[in-house]
Order: structure tokens, then sequence, then C-alpha cells
């Protein structure tokens, strides 16, 4: 949860709010009269690596690669401006809007450093937090984020899986987030892997309307399968629970982590963690809550029940008001013919196993932030069309 005291989570749910924003670079702050709109987000799914964004619409052009700090500020009733403080991001594009003549400028956190080209020199085996260490240090980031002990941190990787496969440095953060169990994303400025954290924070009527609030379904898992070549699983699952509730399945997909004839290693600490998760899908718009993070943890209290919900997804956009738009999707439902599965590895080849990712065309970081910033344009269109 983001930096913010008693006071402002009190005084966020009332009317009648000043608003500041300012961006400082290079020793020089843009304030809000330069400032048309501004817009904090982040979107992800399950166990991934979290790029967080920001898009300005300002009087005052920003060159690509400038590092901005960012704040918006609310002043409440007898009150100085109390200030939500945003990370560190990098300017991607700066492109002027003619129909306004002001610039459209989007930035990102230091997520941005890790869309290049993998390439890593370690020595094998190596465990999966050594290897987080020295992907951590490749790109310049402090390790101060990375936990002493996590689900699978003493696993090995045994031989250098992720070399000449076109992957970037982000595409193999996510293989480590998905076979651990966490979210790799950057927290006060920090490169950190986060948990799905409980914040103990209730969200209630006086945030939202009941008319701004979906409740969806309940997310857990009882099954957990490791698949790589489509057909070649392993898997662990809770029969009891399967029968009782139906199947819950989370399948990892041709992880190159999981490549080897090592998978059955990993799967029984991953599992054991997921079945301590259980949280619902939700989506909300309001007026501003402004201080959770990625796979922050919260209750919503509505409809005369309790919600345990993690969020995943959050985008805020700033104008003469406030308004926020936090939601969390259902995963992908997948379910296994576990007939034609087992419990434990098949000792054959690694190398049959290794996905060709040339063959796939991994795309780059161009492609990659192209579709983010189609799927910012979308949100927002989808935004406005709800108000």
């Amino acid at each position: 949860m983001k930096l913010a005291n008693q006071s402002f989570k009190d005084n966020i749910k009332k009317y009648g709010r000043q608003l500041n924003s300012e961006i400082t670079f290079n020793d020089v702050t843009i304030a809000k009269e330069s400032i048309n709109k501004i817009v904090p987000f982040f979107y992800t799914s399950i166990f991934k690596s979290v790029m967080c964004g920001l898009e300005i619409d300002s009087n005052v052009k920003i060159e690509k690669d400038t590092i901005i700090d960012a704040k918006i500020g609310v002043k409440f009733e007898n009150s100085d401006y109390e200030y939500i403080y945003y990370n560190k991001y990098k300017v991607y594009s700066c492109e002027v809007q003619e129909d306004t003549e002001s610039y459209r400028v989007v930035a990102y956190d230091k997520m941005i450093d890790a869309m290049t080209d993998f390439k890593l020199n370690v020595t094998y085996p190596i465990t999966i937090r050594d290897y987080l260490v020295a992907i951590f240090q490749e790109l310049g980031w402090s390790t101060a984020g990375i936990p002493a002990a996590f689900v699978n941190s003493t696993k090995l990787i045994k031989n250098d899986i992720h070399s000449d496969i076109k992957y970037t440095f982000r595409n193999v953060l996510d293989e480590i987030a998905t076979i651990t169990g966490s979210f790799i994303c950057v927290i006060n400025n920090i490169p950190s892997l986060k948990y799905i954290t409980k914040t103990e924070q209730k969200i209630d009527e006086e945030y939202l309307s009941e008319n701004d609030v979906t409740i969806g379904e309940k997310v857990f898992f009882n099954s957990l399968v490791f698949s790589r070549a489509e057909s070649d699983n392993i898997y662990r699952k809770d029969t009891t629970s399967i029968e009782t509730d139906g199947l819950h399945e989370f399948k990892i997909s041709d992880n190159q982590i999981l490549s080897t004839n090592d998978r059955d290693d990993f799967i029984d600490e991953l599992f054991t963690y997921l079945l301590t998760l259980d949280f619902y899908t939700f989506d909300i718009k309001s007026t501003g809550i402004m201080f959770f993070e990625v796979a922050d943890s919260f209750n919503i209290s509505v409809h005369n029940n309790n919600y345990n919900v993690v969020l995943l997804n959050d985008e805020v956009t700033v104008e003469q008001d406030i308004e926020e738009h936090l939601y969390t999707d259902e995963p992908d439902e997948t379910q296994t013919e576990y007939k034609y599965a087992d419990s434990t590895d098949k000792r054959i080849d690694q190398t049959n196993f290794i996905v060709n990712k040339q063959a796939q065309k991994i795309e780059g970081v161009i492609t990659q932030i192209r579709r983010q910033e189609r799927k910012i344009y979308y949100y927002n269109s989808r935004y406005r069309r709800t108000k």
C-alpha cells in the first residue's frame, strides 16, 4: 500500500476536495496549471512482472528518456495538500496533440529497463533467488526488494535455459514470478518480488456507490499443472476440494524454468502456497482511493457482505476531479485431462521440451509497449463510456 496517513484515508472519501499535481525533472517542476490531465496506471494478471505507467497531458514538452517524479495532492477542508507519491518514471514518448497543442507524455517505471534482450553471465547450477539477484544486478537495480526466502527460492536452475531464444529480461522475470507465485514490480522505487499482501483496509459505501460495484467469482485453486509441449503434464490436486467445489486449476505452460526433467522439484512448494489463496474478482469505480498498490488485498463491504479482493488493475484519472477504476479479472480457465498426466516427471531428454521461442517470434520492446498503449486507450474509452 502506498504511503498515506490516516487523515488522507479518512478525508479522501469526502467531497469538496481541491486537487494538485506536480511533475519534477532536471530541477524543473511542472505545476497543476500546466498539467491538463495525469493518469497513473497498472494492468496485470496473476503472478507476473508488472510495469506501472503514467500518462500526462502537459502544456510543457518533456523529452524522451527523461526521468520524472510525480505526485498528486488532495487538499481537504482546513488542511494543507496531502500527497500521494509515485515511482520515478522514464519518459517513453512525448507527442504533440494537434487539437489541443499540448503534449501527450507516456512514461514507465524501472520495469521498462527489463524490456531488453536477455543476456546473463552466471555459473550453473544456481538457485532461483541467486538467479533473480543476478538479473537485478545486471539491470543496475537494487536487490533490497528480494526477500531472503520465498516460494521455490532455493530450487536450482541447472543450466542456461534463457539465452539465445529471443527472450527479454522481462520474459524471464515473468517466468520467475509465475513459478514463485509472486509479482515482480517496483515498490517505492525499489524493484521487488512481492506476494499478495493483506492491508486490513475496508472499502465501503463511503468510498463508492453500490451502483459502481461488481463482485464476480471467488478465485481459489485446488489443482496445479505444469505443462510442456501441450500434452506432457504433471500435477498436484486436492481431490476432496475438487469433489466438493469443482475443479479450479492453475496451469503453467511452457515455462523455460520448467522445461527440464526436474519440474517436480518445483511443484509441491508452489501448490502448498496456492492452497492458501482465495479472493473475489471485482470491478469498482470510485471518486478516488489512490493508496493501493498492485497485489494489495483489501475488503469491499457492499450488499451487506464483505468480499476479500486482490488488486491487479488500477487506473486513476485526475483532471478537474478524481476518477479511479480498480478491478481484477477472473483467471483463464483450464481443464487438464488428468488420465494422461502424472504426478512425477518422465525422464526424457530435456531438449525435446525447450520451446522454440524464435519460431514463436516473441515480440520485442516496441510491440509490447504499443500493446500497453492500446490497452490504456481501451480502458480510457471504456471508462468514459460508463460515466
